[in-house]
């Protein structure tokens, strides 16, 4: 198996030097020479090379910019970094585990690094051909987890999922997403949250302590292989990763995702057991895992907005008289926010409506302990006073 390679450098003694280093490797088949970047780009989108060594310093449009424009259309193209930098720009393109070559290139050097592109690429050809039965064993490894993807969902469609409400996870048919870094991850929760972004905004967001310049060089690895971890599962065609107009863009098409469910579920459904159905979609906060400032928003906003959908769960389901399951509704209720008066209260009225007014005895009790174990205080006398009104009977507070 041979590949189709295209090289790009300004200075035409490295084009020469490459080329005939490339002739004497058994992987290079095609090798086609440019030394002028914007001419190689227009190329490479019409050809399609399988390869492209790419130098990083050139006029006009540099490597990195060459490699997004690239990528961003044809994700599946190997980019090789032909660079001269120090070594604190190669940590920075080793970020994302993107292959580089250290100018003067050694022979040995060049041949390590299609080697590597033959073994990944080799490697993806068998995981393909035996997806048929993995795939059986990857369903049967999620439905086995506390936190993985719901079973009934990967069995619904075969539409590509977003998973963002707990773990950040992206199943299509071929598999899940594997993130080369968590940088790479948070990256895509960023634009997944955001409509458009500038760069700038990317650094100040994301790598707020780093130097400016070499936070450029960070982003643009991590959307690299961002574009690279989509590809590979065939998802190229429903998340694509735009830069036009100097802002990034996140564009979704024909996907499912958990979150916009349980943001466009209206505050009542005639069909409760519908609405019941997406409550569940709620796996644990936005992006668990991820921490940085810019997710506290959202997390904080998406939280009330589950917490506000079960309080109207609770609150339909009594005026139903099903209290049995407002039981339930209610007690999720208090494992997001155990303190909350009002949710305890809640608890009481719905025992008592099913004729267990022992259990809400056990309740007050088991609650009165924990909060004064926590907190340190006790209950304002007022609740006490509304709970002896729910028994009918005097209920005696020790303070």
């Amino acid at each position: 198996m041979t590949y189709r390679i295209l090289v790009v450098d300004d200075e035409l003694p490295a084009l020469g030097e490459m080329e005939d280093m490339l002739g004497e490797e058994p992987l290079a088949g095609e090798i086609t020479l440019f030394s002028h970047a914007q001419q190689a780009l227009e190329w490479a989108l019409q050809h399609e090379p399988d390869i492209v060594l790419l130098d990083i310093q050139m006029p006009g449009i540099n490597g990195l910019a060459f490699a997004e424009q690239l990528l961003e259309q044809k994700p599946m193209i190997e980019v090789v970094f032909v660079t001269a930098y120090n070594q604190y720009a190669i940590q920075a393109f080793e970020l994302s585990a993107i292959d580089y070559i250290l100018k003067p290139v050694k022979p040995e050097r060049l041949q390590l690094s299609l080697s590597r592109i033959h073994r990944r690429r080799s490697g993806k050809t068998n995981i393909e051909n035996e997806q048929a039965t993995s795939m059986g064993r990857v369903h049967e490894q999620h439905t086995s987890e506390p936190s993985s993807i719901p079973s009934a969902a990967l069995m619904e469609s075969s539409v590509p999922r977003i998973y963002s409400l707990g773990r950040l996870k992206i199943q299509s048919h071929a598999g899940l997403v594997k993130w080369r870094t968590l940088k790479v991850e948070e990256l895509f929760a960023y634009l997944l949250y955001k409509d458009a972004v500038s760069l700038d905004q990317i650094i100040t967001d994301i790598f707020p302590n780093s130097d400016p310049d070499k936070a450029k060089q960070y982003v643009h690895t991590c959307v690299y292989q961002l574009r690279r971890a989509v590809a590979e599962k065939e998802l190229q065609e429903h998340i694509h990763v735009s830069f036009r107009d100097r802002m990034y863009r996140l564009v979704l098409t024909d996907i499912w995702h958990d979150r916009d469910e349980l943001m466009n579920l209206p505050s009542l459904l005639t069909n409760i057991e519908k609405w019941e159905e997406k409550l569940t979609l709620y796996r644990g906060d936005w992006c668990e895992g991820l921490d940085n400032l810019w997710m506290s928003v959202h997390r904080e906003e998406l939280r009330e907005r589950f917490i506000w959908l079960m309080e109207d769960a609770v609150s339909h389901l009594k005026k139903q008289g099903d209290y049995r399951k407002a039981i339930i509704y209610a007690r999720k209720l208090l494992n997001f926010e155990p303190w909350n008066e009002d949710y305890a209260i809640q608890m009481v009225e719905c025992y008592i409506a099913v004729g267990e007014k022992a259990k809400a005895k056990s309740f007050i009790q088991e609650y009165k302990e924990q909060f004064e174990s926590e907190l340190g205080e006790s209950l304002p006398i007022e609740w006490y006073d509304y709970v002896a009104k729910l028994l009918k009977e005097d209920y005696e507070v020790n303070l």
